[in-house]
């Protein structure tokens, strides 16, 4: 994005950047350990492998998670006899070295530990797939790797070994039917594990008494096994027993009849009491072993990702999960009560100054930032829900605010009037949300003794709550105001502490912030770094803190000014917050300084060639005082006066100067003195918003033709949008200028923003309907918007269920909605969309656009195949004839089944019940920190790799990677990011199983954290679909093509530019195979595809032609293959010439198959006649009789083909070619995949270089 500059013209950083690389290098040069651990079993050890930094705590960790050793969780490792403190690092133990060996040694119980045995217990009989009570949503942090490969390991084999086709995912596959939401679930996905136990849980019994507390006891459980039979079991500090209660006899001693057994791990013992439990637990553990280790660990580290559509498996009885809040944190929930705020900033203040300390507190406050994000979640919806008392109930419920959990909370509305002049509730709206931004951005730059709160947004049932951690004294009534900096009460007064100014200008400096004058409101002038709304906070703590960070960014005045107002049939822009992005604000900050740069060196080089040009005179005027002096002059011959300009050293980055008021164009009061700056400051800002309206955007729109970027659906357009620094405003601009460009490469992009646009204000509709609605109304509500949205079709006059009500949401319409969501799109996107567009985007792309509002709104809906128009009755009476008419018993009675679900759908007068919407999720956005080193690192490595530089390159992402997963953990996008990179480069490097292990985990993590149906997650399965291709494994690979396809069509539909790339490595892998019948249906797919993109003529297409040429050569269609050559021939020639070596290509191979055409036509003709000649003697009696000769008809077409071989032959000693007719299929096959082409994994429309990015991206 920016060119590089001069090594020279910025030593310190370079030195800073060497010492970084070097301390990242011998970060990951560290030697792994190998421990052996001692297991108290005598004779039984398990190794683990760990870093010397981990922490002896994250080796337990390991301990209690394997299979082998999960019976333990309360012990200790020793060292030659020295328990180890579980919070040192393994490297720091005296004398350890990487093969020691580790003694476990079993610790007593306490309340806690024996808490968190029994949690554990539970958690491995719940199985992979444990219904968590306390997610905000169902099926949190789904995989469906497993399940799409079937648990089946196949063994690699060549395709060539195949004597038949063998079935593959694709044999009965229907190209053109649409996808199945019902189908949205892999079928066979194992949900319920393998029972151990009927019943595991706290007995009535507890607490234990004071006095059996001094005895040991700590909880008292009571087992129900698979046998029938009820166990009492007694915990005490030194493990488990079975005791002598009952429901009726209170007795915690141990039993001493023949049912008596005690150990110090309840899994032990209840192997002991119940045989079934022992032989189910084993199972219990190899099913979860069939899963990758990924699919089975929590999300601890990220925000996991919730389905927008599900099938919730039953509900089931368990007395204990009412107790799992006691299970987590104890009688009092001590362990959950937390200090936010002194936790955050805490480990803010770490020490940082080596590698393992900034990767130890960048783990920390990765972790804390999570678990505060969690907290403020479930605090917000508890607020929205009403189960929180507000501080101040005698105020309007939009200005209330609240404490819970130790987060303050607020709402995002103006209940204070702050934002009157702004735009009121839509400016406060947004400045929840930039507020956000500036914290992400500041904490980003991470300016020691510069702290901001730990910030959470989320929006739930129409409202947004803002979550912050609470400033300390901040409640606490003073003399005077604890602000120190900035606008005191959003009034005149204006303070700016010394100190506070000081420390505010390292974090500007990084930002590129303008120091300016305001009034302070005493007629004097103040210097402020950022806005004049920010404000500066001394704590109680001591330390200053930033709040109000909406306007860390300048104002967009070129949209404030040109398109904000009302005109041309456009309503008047609801709100004056229109602020640039900081992403746009550092690009035309690197922008101007690759043009000073240019302009640098330009001077210097004139300079030089004026002074070059002088001493060119000098030499004259020497030269003729030489001819006046004759030998007098002495010359200079070993002399060379070299004054070449060394631009390098002459252009320095620190001189270059451009900082951006944040405050410009604002209604600001600032003194008459610096009316000159503020003028200059200004003209910086408008020049700002001018590139992003005439420079970014278009820049776009040109990535968006070359296919650099290819956004699949509205989150990854808003990706793009986002990543240059372009606010989604601007939606409606891109759709117009995509449309006046009248270029077919962006199409779909026209046609994407317009949908993105009537599915953000769908999203803003429903956050007004359901705003302030009962819980029980908001399933209807939501149906009904969808039923008015996309069933107008099946009905075209919805009526909600609950309408008697008389909610507002009850009087929509379909057609008062499509208004509405035109009225919306003119308003936000200061766009018009086209007449009928909404209705017929309902009609052409209703899973997609579902899809979309679902994801957007935070909805769940049941995955089912709904009824989106009514069924023609031709088709019920047909499928109701076949189901009476069938004979076989199976058939009928699959019929019958589906005649019945006809018939229940028919039911329905409306496409959605309230049934159908199962929940309703927070969305949330966190001001979430990043690692710099390990960003570094990967950024280093792909920039090794682009310069050639392969084994550095990887030497620096592995690195990378294991700074990631210190870091961020193995579960988080990032991490996704890296597994996805080192796959790529090591299929590129022949290291097939490498890749594909790295791949896996790249599909898992992005299923995880980024949704089962992401785009992320879609390509990944594409590219281990290549992988496992390419490593002999072709019936596997087209599993997980087969998954990734149908997902594409319910996340964009058909013919996106980039399903071509799918389509083609479908079809390739399936000629692999033999399948030459399917896999030119999907060669075909992807030619309409590739001509929807590019037109009637384009060199892609032509090559499309020319692949489906040899598809059906293969397929022995030689008359189709001549018509696609000869169109591959023609259109080479025409754009790329007649002498390009694709022209010359095509020429030989469409000569060739015309040959081969021929031949086999011929030959058929042979075939016919001696059939026709056998038939007519067996009519005439001579079955018997073998023919011993031809006849007329015979003999004359076996001239002609004789004729014809001759004529051939003649023709290919010409062109050098023989004809390949009469070859067999296997040979036939070897010789066009000579220059057949392999599976991609990018696509084939981009440039090399995009996909160079592509591969590391």
């Amino acid at each position: 994005m920016t060119d590089q500059v001069p090594e020279s013209s910025i030593p310190e950083s370079t030195v800073v950047a060497e010492q970084d690389a070097q301390a990242i290098e011998d970060a990951g040069a560290e030697e792994l350990f190998q421990i052996t651990i001692n297991l108290p079993t005598k004779g039984s050890k398990v190794q683990v492998i760990a870093s010397p930094r981990e922490a002896i705590q994250d080796v337990r960790q390991s301990i209690v998670e394997s299979t082998e050793t999960c019976i333990h969780s309360c012990f200790s490792l020793a060292f030659n006899g020295v328990k180890l403190n579980d919070f040192m690092e393994l490297g720091d133990v005296e004398g350890i070295t990487p093969d020691s060996e580790l003694d476990l040694v079993l610790n007593n119980y306490t309340e806690r530990e024996a808490r968190i045995h029994v949690n554990r217990l539970r958690d491995l009989l719940a199985g992979p797939s444990k219904l968590n009570v306390n997610a905000v949503g169902i099926d949190p942090a789904m995989s469906f790797l497993s399940t799409v490969s079937g648990h089946i390991e196949e063994s690699p084999v060549d395709n060539s070994t195949y004597e038949s086709t063998p079935t593959t995912v694709f044999s009965k596959f229907d190209l053109n039917a649409p996808a199945s939401l019902s189908d949205f679930v892999p079928k066979g996905l194992e949900r319920t594990p393998i029972q151990c136990v009927k019943s595991i849980a706290l007995s009535g019994w507890n607490p234990p008494p004071h006095h059996l507390r001094l005895r040991g006891d700590l909880m008292y459980l009571i087992v129900t096994t698979l046998e029938g039979e009820t166990v009492q079991i007694t915990s005490t500090a030194t493990g488990f027993h079975v005791n002598k209660s009952t429901s009726n006899h209170f007795d915690p001693s141990p039993r001493q009849d023949a049912r008596a057994a005690s150990d110090h791990s309840l899994i032990v013992l209840l192997e002991k009491v119940s045989p079934m439990f022992a032989t189910n637990f084993k199972k219990l553990q190899e099913f979860i072993t069939r899963h990758h280790m990924l699919e089975v660990m929590p999300v601890t580290s990220a925000q996991p990702a919730y389905s927008w559509a599900i099938q919730p498996s039953p509900h089931t009885f368990d007395p204990t999960r009412p107790s799992e809040a006691y299970l987590n944190y104890g009688t009092d929930s001590v362990d959950s009560l937390r200090d936010w705020n002194d936790e955050l900033q805490s480990h803010r203040e770490l020490p940082r100054g080596t590698l393992q300390e900034r990767v130890m507190r960048d783990r920390f406050l990765n972790k804390i930032n999570a678990d505060f994000a969690e907290a403020a979640v479930r605090g917000a919806m508890d607020v929205v829900n009403g189960n929180v008392m507000p501080l101040n109930p005698l105020e309007s419920d939009e200005s209330h605010m609240y404490v819970y959990n130790n987060i303050f909370f607020s709402k995002g509305f103006d209940g204070r009037n702050t934002f009157e002049k702004l735009g009121g509730d839509d400016a406060a709206h947004v400045a929840t949300g930039k507020d956000l931004e500036g914290v992400r951005t500041l904490n980003g730059v991470d300016v020691e003794g510069l702290y901001t709160l730990g910030t959470v947004v989320v929006d739930y049932k129409g409202v947004r709550v803002v979550a912050q951690s609470i400033v300390p004294g901040i409640f606490r009534q003073q003399e005077e105001s604890s602000i120190v900096y900035g606008s005191v009460d959003n009034g005149p007064l204006v303070k700016s502490d010394e100190k506070f100014h000081e420390t505010l200008g390292q974090a500007a400096k990084a930002l590129h912030l303008a120091e300016h004058a305001v009034d302070n409101g005493e007629g004097k002038s103040t210097n402020l770094w950022t806005s004049f709304d920010t404000k500066g906070l001394l704590g109680a703590d001591g330390r200053r803190y930033l709040l109000d960070l909406y306007r860390l960014n300048p104002v967009d005045v070129e949209f404030l000014e040109n398109d904000a107002a009302a005109k041309d049939g456009m309503p008047e822009y609801p709100h004056k917050l229109t602020l640039m992005r900081p992403e746009l604000m550092l690009y035309f900050w690197e922008h101007k300084l690759r043009n000073w740069i240019q302009e640098r060196a330009l001077e210097i080089q004139n300079r030089a060639e004026e002074e070059k040009k002088a001493d060119t005179n000098n030499e004259s005027l020497v030269a003729e005082s030489k001819e006046t002096a004759g030998d007098n002059v002495p010359e200079n011959k070993g002399e060379v006066d070299d004054k070449a300009p060394n631009i390098e050293n002459d252009v320095n980055v620190l001189d270059f100067d451009l900082s951006f008021n944040v405050d410009a164009f604002t209604s600001v009061n600032t003194p008459p003195e610096t009316a000159g700056v503020k003028t200059e400051q200004e003209n910086t800002v408008r020049e700002a918003s001018k590139f992003l309206r005439e420079n970014v955007i278009a820049a776009l729109l040109q990535d968006f033709m070359a296919y650099v970027v290819s956004p699949i659906d509205g989150g990854s357009l808003t990706k793009a949008m986002h990543r240059r620094g372009i606010n989604m405003r601007y939606l409606g601009r891109i759709a117009r200028l995509a449309h006046d460009s009248k270029e077919l490469a962006l199409t779909h992009i026209h046609y994407l923003a317009m949908q993105e646009m009537v599915v953000r204000s769908v999203k803003r509709l429903l956050r007004k309907y359901l705003r302030g609605l009962p819980t029980t109304h908001v399933p209807d509500c939501i149906s009904h918007i969808l039923n008015c949205l996309l069933g107008h079709e099946l009905n075209a006059s919805p009526i909600a269920v609950l309408a008697q009500d008389a909610h507002a949401y009850t009087e929509i319409t379909p057609e008062s909605l499509r208004e509405s969501i035109q009225s919306e799109v003119r308003l936000r996107y200061r766009f018009e969309l086209p007449v009928d567009f909404v209705k017929n985007i309902a009609s052409e792309k209703k899973i997609p656009l579902l899809r979309e509002v679902c994801i957007r709104s935070g909805i769940q809906v049941e995955a089912r195949d709904y009824i989106f128009s009514p069924i023609v009755t031709s088709e019920v009476e047909t499928t109701a004839t076949v189901a009476g008419s069938t004979s076989a018993k199976k058939n009928s009675k699959a019929d019958k089944n589906q005649t019945r679900k006809v018939i229940k759908s028919k039911k329905r007068s409306s496409t959605f019940e309230p049934s159908d919407i199962l929940t309703i999720l927070p969305l949330v956005k966190q001001a979430s920190t990043r690692s710099s080193y390990a960003d570094e690192a990967f950024e280093a490595g792909k920039t090794s790799l682009a310069q050639g530089h392969r084994q550095l390159g990887l030497e620096l992402l592995l690195e990378s990677l294991a700074l990631h997963e210190q870091t961020y953990g193995f579960l988080h996008p990032e991490t996704a990011r890296c597994y996805q990179a080192l796959a790529m480069i090591y299929y590129h490097s022949d290291d097939k199983e490498i890749a594909l292990e790295f791949q896996r985990k790249a599909v898992i993590v992005s299923e995880r954290t980024l949704g089962v149906d992401s785009p992320e997650a879609l390509h990944n399965y594409l590219n281990l679909g290549l992988f496992e291709h390419a490593s002999g494994r072709t019936l596997t690979a087209l599993k997980y093509l087969k998954h990734a396809i149908q997902y594409w069509d319910l996340i964009y539909g058909k013919s996106h530019p980039d399903s071509a790339t799918a389509d083609n490595n479908v079809a390739v892998m399936l000629q692999s195979l033999r399948d030459f019948e399917v896999s030119c249906s999907f060669f075909e797919r992807a030619r309409a595809t590739q001509e929807l993109a590019h037109g009637p003529e384009h060199v892609v297409l032509a090559n499309c032609h020319h692949v489906l040429a040899k598809a059906y050569a293969l397929k022995g269609d030689f008359e189709t293959a001549v018509k696609s050559e000869q169109l591959a021939f023609d259109m080479f020639s025409k754009l790329a010439g007649e002498k390009d070596a694709r022209t010359v290509e095509a020429e030989v191979w469409l000569q060739e198959l015309k040959n081969t055409a021929h031949f086999t036509a011929n030959q058929a003709m042979y075939e016919k006649a001696a059939l026709e000649q056998a038939a007519a003697a067996a009519v005439n009696g001579h079955h018997t009789a073998a023919p011993t000769s031809l006849s007329a008809t015979a003999a004359a077409a076996a001239a002609k083909v004789a004729a014809a071989e001759a004529a051939i032959r003649a023709a290919n000693a010409e062109a050098q070619v023989g004809t390949k007719g009469h070859l067999s299929l296997d040979e036939l096959m070897e010789y066009i995949n000579k220059s057949q082409p392999t599976p991609t994994a990018g696509s084939s429309k981009a440039s090399k270089k995009a996909k160079a990015r592509r591969a590391v991206q």
